[in-house]
């Protein structure tokens, strides 16, 4: 019979894969070529650099500070 240190081994392995997974999905997917905060068009090295990438660099700094000093 497992014991709790063993249950809670598996979950954590469970999560951890599931976690994995969804953001090797999210690589995979293509990113916009605009900016959804500015419109303005991402450059293409990252977009390379990151496939999934939604916002510009200057809009994705705006948001990161925002975040820090929320």
């Amino acid at each position: 019979m497992a014991d709790t240190a063993d249950e809670a081994e598996t979950f954590i392995t469970l999560t951890q894969s599931l976690a994995v997974g969804r953001i090797r999905e999210m690589l995979q997917m293509p990113g916009d070529e605009c900016c959804e905060e500015c419109g303005e068009p991402i450059e293409a090295a990252r977009r390379k650099a990151l496939p999934s990438v939604k916002t510009c660099l200057t809009c994705q700094e705006i948001i990161e500070l925002k975040s820090r000093h929320s």
